[in-house]
């Protein structure tokens, strides 16, 4: 991949975005998997950040437990 191959914005995700459009515009922030989409990016995200926040509570439990 060169310099200006954008990468696929969805948590976790490393494949290249879709080309851009040839009659013009912005390239895709997004690679050409149907379900890498603003919504379930955001829904992604947000599961991660409570997955890690509860990870982070367990931790905090286990501490002051001891």
């Amino acid at each position: 991949m060169n310099a200006k191959t954008k990468i696929c914005i969805y948590p976790g995700c490393d494949r290249p975005a879709a080309p851009p459009n040839p009659l013009g515009g912005p390239q895709p922030a997004f690679c050409d998997l149907e379900d890498h989409n603003a919504l379930t990016a955001h829904q992604e995200r947000q599961r991660l950040a409570s997955e890690s926040s509860a990870g982070r509570d367990e931790e905090e439990e286990e501490i002051s437990d001891g």
